[in-house]
């Protein structure tokens, strides 16, 4: 018959072998990892592998097709000001608008009597 141990034997035999490691100082002074914490671990060693492979395959894919000659804008830039030549142009409209209305204004005033 097999050499059997309980369950708390085989604990402290397996405690006493790791002694000096961190995690399980941790792990004593703590209490056991959650299971959440292993499965976040999963989700993120998986996330790592899948952009790895993701950048292996765009190196790939960059490697057999030409490099294009013309660079594009990166997105860190700040977009132009849209306001400089539009706001001039409105304001020179609204200035010869006013200009000629108060010419207007100045040879049909007399005649119809409305002051200016």
């Amino acid at each position: 018959m097999p050499w059997e141990e309980t369950h708390q034997a085989r604990q402290e035999r397996l405690l006493r072998q790791m002694n000096g490691n961190p995690r399980v100082a941790y792990m004593l002074q703590h209490g056991p990892v959650p299971h959440w914490v292993k499965v976040a671990r999963q989700h993120r060693e998986q996330k790592a592998r899948e952009a790895r492979q993701a950048t292996e395959a765009r190196t790939e894919l960059t490697e057999t097709e030409p490099q294009p000659t013309v660079r594009t804008r990166g997105r860190h830039r700040a977009p132009r000001r849209w306001w400089g030549w539009p706001a001039t142009a409105l304001g020179a409209t609204l200035l010869l608008g006013q200009t000629a209305l108060e010419t207007l204004g100045a040879s049909l005033a007399p005649d119809i009597g409305i002051p200016i």
